[in-house]
């Protein structure tokens, strides 16, 4: 799909500047994470699409010329909305007697969704289909420990 409409951008408060083969957007955020962020896409070809969620704040990331891109409005609502509740239901469930919560991953019919929470909020990745994406959600782990 495309991008979302002048009209819906201005909504938004949208800001966008490509950099080095990845479209950044953000929404109502200042910098979030950039060192984070630019990690997750070197960890290869297999990273479509970086997001931090933070409360009301949301940064999007996505790699120029993907196939099958969802659109960066329903991707904004998706990590302001769905991302923190399947955490929140994950991790309350998670915290009963399963030992806690490490990570969610959707398989959309497109690609797979891992999210990952953060002190702060959360970290969300979408993963070319054929990936690993219990292998990433590790590195993704991984790398917010070491960031934090």
């Amino acid at each position: 799909m495309g991008r979302p409409s002048e009209a819906v951008a201005e909504v938004l408060g949208q800001r966008s500047r490509a950099t080095s083969g990845v479209q950044k957007l953000a929404y109502d955020a200042p910098e979030m994470n950039a060192r984070l962020r630019q990690a997750i896409f070197d960890l290869g070809p297999q990273i479509r699409y970086v997001a931090c969620g933070e409360g009301q704040r949301v940064e999007t990331a996505q790699r120029d010329g993907i196939a099958d891109a969802s659109d960066a409005s329903s991707d904004f609502f998706e990590e302001l909305l769905v991302n923190p509740t399947l955490l929140t239901l994950a991790r309350q469930r998670g915290e009963l007697d399963c030992g806690g919560l490490r990570h969610v991953i959707v398989a959309y019919g497109n690609f797979n969704q891992v999210v990952v929470p953060a002190a702060w909020g959360h970290v969300s990745v979408c993963v070319e289909r054929e990936a690993d994406a219990e292998v990433v959600a590790r590195q993704v782990a991984l790398l917010i420990e070491q960031t934090q």
